[in-house]
């Protein structure tokens, strides 16, 4: 499994593809302090007002923040609101 994705990346950099098309990196779009969306999650580990921790294949991404809240959640998809005041990755070895 490992070398069919190593595979696909490297397709898809040779063909200047973007990354976001392997289905197995997490993709994060942060809009201002407000909201911020994760796809490709593997599920949310801990959910506080203050502090959110949601798994992806490469780590676990933390946000610290005030009166966050999931606006949307599906199987792969993650939408948060609130004052988010920062986003870090604590990487998988």
């Amino acid at each position: 499994m490992k070398r069919k994705r190593q595979v696909l990346r490297h397709i898809l950099k040779a063909a200047e593809l973007p990354q976001e098309l392997d289905a197995h990196r997490f993709f994060v779009q942060w809009y201002g302090k407000d909201e911020c969306l994760v796809e490709q999650h593997r599920g949310i580990l801990c959910f506080e007002s203050g502090r959110i921790r949601i798994d992806t294949e490469q780590g676990v991404l933390c946000m610290i923040g005030d009166s966050m809240e999931l606006e949307t959640l599906t199987e792969s998809r993650v939408k948060i609101t609130g004052q988010i005041q920062s986003l870090s990755i604590e990487v998988k070895s």
